[in-house]
């Protein structure tokens, strides 16, 4: 279907005067002009992940037609902005490791697409809030559609995905209107997390305990992990559906459903947003999909894990050191407290994961797949779990045995300091303890389970 610029901005003007009660028969003109993109998009799709797998093999290349809700957003907040010059119905988004390998991609769109308009580079010149990444805005010869090309770096993409999961959890409204300001600042402070100072990670971790950030994360990550990784698995059997339409919210696990063709899954994208317009809703295309690679494009949408679990630690454990050297020991106190608050939280996290891996290889979901399988050997997908898993305990012993050594480099020579620091650490390890106590108490075997996986991996080098 074909739409002249005038149409397109009188179906804005109209959506525009209508506000938050948009009729059904402007939806669908809306969904009408969005999946026009269709054709465009997936041609430039396609070019996007032949050139970004020359550059790197397990590059992350999506393509998504933009959310009804972000158009609406999105007019009503530029008023005077016609619609047929909103140049972001159509995206895709390229993630690779680092910003070498974004601007050896950038080059190389250059000389495949009509690049229009200026690119935004927001890696060299950072948007206010700390966003980073880099726009441009290609086009096809004979082809008046415009697409928006989103290239990121892992670390970049990763912050913009924690962004959107404050917004759903906390009702943060950050990425519009930046309106929880002490929020808005503490993704900014993440945003420099390479280059911030003492005070700075001394803020974030006020914020943080403020909010009990960490642990609202891990309950929703905890409550969605087994449920998803079933979705995931019935996803995987159908081999031929690349396009997937995942729905959250801040209650409910998220749910994803897969579609072999485009026509399809925007059909029922649209009936689902018709029935759930404050969820958040995505449908994207992926060209190789997995579990992995799903879960870091939209972890802001899959809800099960976030690289910030480790950056967290990170910052407790230089603010535990740095209040030790000072001797400001109501802040040690404080933020030793904080870190096994969180350890604790992030155990339980851990061990439900557990009972969900070995659930989840006896279920029914599993049975008629394996069967046949020879007796006591692991399936191959319960093995790559507890080897996940495994990888997470392993590093979580490391880092809390490194924490443990500067402890005792750190420690006062005076007696007096020295005894009573040490004391207070007993009294608080041993709060904390009862605490992880009590998770394990409600747990059978973990350890045993670990262990089992662990001399299996080491039997099969």
């Amino acid at each position: 279907m074909h739409f002249t610029k005038g149409e397109i901005d009188r179906l804005g003007n109209n959506i525009r005067n209508e506000q938050s009660t948009v009729s059904e028969k402007l939806l669908f003109d809306l969904q009408n002009y969005r999946t026009s993109h269709e054709k465009t998009i997936s041609e430039i799709f396609n070019t996007l992940c032949s050139l970004s797998n020359k550059i790197r093999k397990d590059s992350i290349v999506t393509f998504r037609i933009k959310r009804i809700e972000s158009i609406i957003g999105k007019l009503d907040r530029y008023p005077k902005m016609r619609f047929s010059r909103m140049s972001d119905i159509g995206g895709c988004r390229c993630i690779l490791k680092n910003d070498a390998q974004v601007y050896k991609l950038k080059a190389a769109i250059e000389k495949n697409f009509i690049v229009k308009s200026k690119v935004n580079d927001y890696i060299k010149n950072p948007q206010k809030n700390g966003y980073k990444s880099l726009h441009l805005f290609v086009s096809l010869p004979d082809d008046d559609k415009v697409i928006e090309v989103q290239l990121r770096n892992q670390i970049d993409h990763n912050w913009s995905t924690l962004v959107e999961i404050t917004d759903l959890l906390f009702d943060a409204r950050l990425k519009e209107y930046g309106e929880n300001k002490e929020l808005l600042r503490f993704h900014y402070l993440l945003s420099k997390i390479k280059t911030i100072d003492i005070n700075d990670k001394a803020e974030l971790a006020n914020i943080l305990k403020k909010y009990s950030y960490f642990d609202k994360l891990s309950e929703v990550f905890t409550r969605n992990y087994l449920e998803v990784r079933k979705q995931w698995l019935e996803i995987e059997r159908k081999k031929e559906n690349k396009f997937f339409l995942i729905v959250a919210t801040k209650s409910d696990v998220p749910r994803i459903k897969s579609f072999a063709n485009f026509s399809e899954a925007e059909e029922e994208y649209f009936n689902v947003y018709k029935n759930l317009r404050d969820a958040n809703i995505v449908l994207t295309h992926l060209q190789s999909p997995n579990f992995n690679q799903i879960n870091i494009a939209y972890s802001n949408y899959i809800l099960t894990f976030h690289t910030f679990m480790d950056d967290s630690h990170r910052i407790i454990e230089n603010l535990i050191i740095d209040t030790l050297k000072k001797r400001k020991i109501l802040s040690f106190i404080k933020y030793f407290g904080l870190y096994n608050s969180i350890l604790v939280n992030h155990i339980k996290n851990l061990m439900t994961e557990m009972l969900a891996a070995k659930q989840l290889s006896t279920d029914k979901f599993k049975e008629h797949k394996y069967r046949k399988r020879r007796k006591n050997k692991k399936p191959k997908i319960e093995k790559e779990w507890y080897h996940d898993i495994n990888k997470q305990i392993v590093k979580n012993e490391e880092r809390t045995n490194k924490l443990s050594k500067s402890l005792i480099r750190n420690m006062p020579h005076a007696n007096i300091e020295r005894f009573f620091i040490f004391h207070t650490l007993r009294i608080i390890s041993n709060k904390y303890n009862r605490r992880l106590n009590k998770v394990l108490a409600t747990t059978t075997n973990i350890r045993h389970l670990a262990d089992s996986t662990k001399n299996e991996d080491i039997g099969n080098k």
